[in-house]
Formats: structure tokens, sequence, C-alpha cells
């Protein structure tokens, strides 16, 4: 990782993409329950193994998250094939899903919009075990669709995760 508050990135692929817009489709899930439109699929060999969608609000659950509830769906596959996946979700992991990732093994990250409030990619500098096992840490795939998805839900809290601060 570099030593900016930018999240790393790679130029990203059509199967980048594809995948996005799967994540994309969750998310909108999300939005028409009422939830925060933040959406995760996990990927081995080309193939999503796992869907999750952010159910904080429906599921009265502060751990509710996409990532969390994509990871639950495929715990054991991940024990035997994590290092060979990829998680893909519409908003930068946070602190709590960044680690859940890791310990699921999953090396690859690939999110939409960032989050400049919580500032995942902080924990990748800051904690070596979790830097160590980040490969692949891109942002910006698709990120203008998922901005518009999280505006359409708050677009106080779109501002507040684009620019790291409430809106003033």
């Amino acid at each position: 990782m570099s030593e900016s508050n930018e999240p790393m990135t790679w130029n990203h692929t059509a199967q980048d993409e594809f995948f996005m817009q799967e994540a994309l489709r969750e998310a909108e899930a999300a939005l028409e329950r009422g939830d925060r439109p933040i959406g995760a699929v996990i990927v081995h060999n080309g193939q999503v193994i796992a869907r999750g969608a952010n159910t904080f609000t429906t599921g009265k659950s502060d751990i509710a998250h996409a990532e969390l509830n994509a990871l639950l769906r495929c715990t054991a596959y991940l024990q035997e094939h994590g290092h060979e996946c990829v998680i893909y979700t519409t908003c930068e992991p946070c602190v709590m899903c960044l680690g859940a990732i890791i310990m699921a093994n999953i090396r690859a990250i690939v999110f939409g919009m960032p989050d400049n409030y919580i500032e995942g990619r902080q924990v990748i500098q800051a904690v070596p075990y979790i830097g160590k096992r980040v490969h692949r840490y891109q942002g910006g795939v698709l990120q203008n669709e998922c901005i518009q998805l999280f505006r359409r839900f708050s677009e106080a809290e779109a501002a507040l995760c684009l620019q790291g601060k409430a809106p003033s």
C-alpha cells in the first residue's frame, strides 16, 4: 500500500466490471428493502460463490454488513479456497469487514466507491499482518455507479463516505 490516503488502484478488467455489476445488484436489493445500498459478491475461478447485501436496518444488526453476509454464506468453502477468491464490494470495506475478509484468507479486495470516513485502507498500512495478506486492493471499479446508488439512499451519507466528514 502507498502512504497516501487514496486507495491503491490497478487497471481493472472487464471481468472486474462484470462482478461489480453483480455486487451492485445486491446493493440495489438492499436499497429496495430500505437498507444502506452496499452489496458484495465473492468470486472463485470466475464463478460467484456467495452474495451478500447490507441488512443493517431490516436485520436490526449493526454488524449485518454486505461483506460479512457474503462471507457467512460460504465459510466452509473459504477454508479451502479463500486465498484464491476475490471479494467485490460496492463500498470500500470498513475495519470490521476488512478484518473478517483477511481472516477468511481472501487476498484480493475490489471495491467501487471509497470510504474516506472510516478509511479501512489505513489498517492495511498500519498492521503488518494485514498488509502481508492483502495482495490486491483496488478501488474505483464502477465507482460512479456505486456513488449514484448510495446517493439515492442518502446524499448526506454519501458525502460522509466521499469527503470523510459530514457536509457543512
